[in-house]
């Protein structure tokens, strides 16, 4: 799955977009108030952070369906 440089909205940190993934971690940009941030992943997509493509969303919600 592609996510690089895809956006996302979070709870708290509001839109951002995804500039890194290794490790079990993302690594999303939230501009200038925010700065970069680093969540689980994907755990982080059952929770606080959804994708903007509703699609890449479903696949998502799909990857931690099954790692449970």
């Amino acid at each position: 799955m592609r996510i690089m440089d895809k956006k996302v909205v979070h709870k708290r940190f509001g839109m951002g977009s995804i500039i890194g993934l290794k490790d079990n971690k993302i690594y999303v940009s939230f501009g200038k108030i925010f700065g970069d941030k680093i969540f689980p992943y994907p755990e982080v997509f059952a929770g606080d952070m959804k994708m903007m493509d509703e699609d890449l969303q479903e696949e998502l919600m799909e990857d931690i369906g099954r790692s449970i």
